[in-house]
């Protein structure tokens, strides 16, 4: 049999063809390999990196669910900044006076209401404060204790009703929403006749007299007397403002601290949404440390003596109950 035999550059083609084969074929192995490591790394990066758009600075979506930063209902009232308040509270839920820090006291209620519907101003239900014939607190007295004081302005503001045959008797004063200072909380609890030194403590409260005209009741240092000034509001030179039986208000109170050592306080009242009262150039404290740490809704017939207090058992009704950094206005309006 005849010897096959190939030439040598046979042999040298071959092999070259075979050696640009092979460098092709890792380059391509390689490329896949990178792209396999730096693909999968970018993904990574990607998945941890937010991306950097104008996403959140555009409208969302209104059925987007609204953050709870408040105290109290998570059912915010339309028309109120989540932003702004401190606390909200329409009575909707059982378990309502779990929702909201107080400090010695309880929250604001002696209990709920559905029916009749006249005592309901909005939505389901509202609460209400009792106070026994011949007594001159009420069962469901309440505060509520802001987590941080206040320093600055404070609203507070609420739907109110006196019982249809609501009866003020020979009482001096029925006590109806506070908002309270001090240099601890508990500063902010007591002191009927002690005139405030500028160190301790001050509170307004909106006040109705014997005849159901609404005052300011405030202690702070400038006061006359041991006991708190009274100074009536009075929307106009000749007309004093007042409450009715069996009818909603919406009620709000405004205290400006001053400047420590500063006669720049003020207060203000407001009464469905028309200012009744402002007093200016008050001085509630000396020291920085004092500052607003306490709002009160009290239904308390205030006096020493047996003919200020109330002359039967008897009912105010409160609803939508709000604190808050700015103004509040009524329900569907503002200031």
């Amino acid at each position: 049999m005849k010897e096959m035999s190939f030439p040598l550059v046979n042999y040298i083609e071959i092999f070259a063809s075979w050696r640009e084969d092979m460098r092709a074929s890792f380059f391509w192995i390689l490329l896949v390999c990178l792209q396999l490591i730096f693909g999968c790394t970018a993904q990574r990066v990607e998945k941890l990196t937010p991306k950097n758009d104008l996403s959140s600075s555009l409208p969302q979506p209104e059925s987007k669910i609204q953050v709870k930063t408040w105290d109290g209902s998570p059912d915010l009232e339309p028309g109120l900044n989540g932003n702004d308040i401190l606390l909200y509270e329409d009575f909707e839920e059982d378990n309502y006076q779990n929702q909201w820090p107080v400090f010695w006291g309880e929250p604001i209620g002696a209990g709920t209401v559905s029916r009749p519907s006249q005592y309901v101003f909005a939505g389901k239900r509202s609460a209400y404060l009792e106070v026994p014939k011949g007594s001159h607190g009420s069962w469901g007295y309440g505060e509520y204790v802001p987590r941080i004081p206040i320093d600055d302005v404070a609203y507070v503001r609420m739907y109110l009703r006196l019982e249809d045959d609501f009866s003020m008797g020979t009482a001096n004063q029925l006590k109806l929403l506070s908002i309270k200072g001090g240099a601890k909380t508990e500063d902010a609890y007591s002191g009927a006749g002690n005139k405030p030194n500028g160190r301790d403590k001050f509170s307004v409260t909106l006040c109705l007299d014997t005849w159901m005209k609404l005052h300011f009741y405030l202690y702070h240092p400038d006061q006359w007397g041991g006991y708190g000034d009274w100074v009536y509001c009075k929307p106009s030179f000749f007309r004093k403002a007042g409450l009715s039986r069996g009818k909603w208000y919406c009620i709000e109170v405004m205290l400006k601290n001053n400047t420590p050592g500063k006669k720049d306080g003020q207060i203000k009242a407001w009464l469905d949404g028309a200012q009744i009262g402002k007093i200016e150039k008050l001085r509630f404290r000396d020291a920085s440390v004092v500052k607003i740490r306490r709002f009160t809704v009290e239904n308390y017939f205030g006096g020493d003596n047996v003919s200020d207090t109330s002359p039967k058992d008897q009912r105010i009704y409160i609803d939508n109950y709000v604190v808050s950094h700015k103004p509040i206005g009524c329900l569907g309006a503002s200031h």
